[in-house]
């Protein structure tokens, strides 16, 4: 049971995965979900759902496989097309060999994929398919699905890693509370179209998530209530106690970006 987002941000990809695993029914325990590799023309971060042990050797293959080199015409630079094709290639192979033999295990995977330090581009590998996910659109895979998908459909935008680490880990924190099997912190990468891979660390990651929790409150409890409190006993009261509310907002506000902001410029190093 897990919970895998990716966010096609303007600077890059975002990928995310929480960090439980569950090892029986009864036991669980903590595990890395983001698998990171250099190959000769760029870089690669998956994040699998599944059965362990297939999504580990998923990742060995395909790092093997990107490390022999992507087929392609001479002369030719490597391209999107040219990776989803590849990608759908060991797809086919890999199902054939594995999931097609046993219709009890399952494997899907977010696959971001760095082109020779130039762009970075996302997939969805499910089955014997891989779905080339357009710039414009964030997917989610995993038992977490049922929470964030419809949180990803309305999250109509391309972020900066900034704006996708916030809202990413908000919903995270959703499916947590509520998805059983998702759980333990949130671990973030941004592989950035320059090729360059900014790790966010849990630490930083529970930080932001109580930052986000808190945040979530203070809009409950206090916009808004107060946007939809009429006061009809005690109009002027009302309307006098939720101007002066709605008048310290903006520093209020500013509370909450600074929190974020010194989250990320000092970031916990361990």
């Amino acid at each position: 049971m897990t919970a895998i987002v990716g966010f096609n941000c303007l600077n890059g990809v975002m990928m995310m995965g929480d960090t439980e695993e569950t090892t029986s029914d009864f036991t669980k325990s903590t595990c890395d979900k983001l698998y990171r590799f250099i190959f000769p023309l760029g870089t690669v971060i998956t994040g699998g759902a599944g059965s362990g042990h297939l999504i580990d050797c998923a990742n060995q293959e395909l790092h093997q496989t990107f490390a022999k080199g992507i087929p392609k015409p001479d002369n030719q630079p490597l391209d999107g097309e040219i990776v989803r094709k590849a990608l759908n290639d060991f797809a086919a192979s890999f199902y054939a060999e594995t999931t097609a033999q046993d219709p009890t295990s399952s494997l899907e995977m977010l696959i971001a994929v760095n082109i020779s330090k130039n762009e970075t581009l996302l997939f969805r590998w499910l089955g014997n398919r891989v779905l080339y996910i357009n710039p414009n659109r964030h997917d989610v895979i995993g038992s977490g699905a049922v929470q964030i998908h419809p949180m990803l459909q309305e999250f109509k935008l391309t972020p900066t890693a900034d704006v996708a680490l916030f809202c990413g880990i908000r919903m995270m924190s959703h499916a947590k509370r509520i998805i059983q099997g998702v759980g333990g912190k949130t671990e973030a990468v941004m592989l950035l179209h320059d090729g360059a891979s900014m790790f966010y660390g849990t630490r930083n990651t529970e930080k932001i998530e109580k930052l986000v929790e808190n945040f979530d409150e203070f809009l409950m409890q206090f916009v808004y209530t107060s946007v939809s409190h009429m006061g009809r006993d005690y109009p002027e009261e009302t309307e006098r106690n939720i101007a002066e509310g709605f008048a310290d907002m903006p520093r209020l506000l500013k509370t909450y970006r600074d929190a974020y902001r010194e989250i990320l410029e000092n970031p916990d190093r361990f």
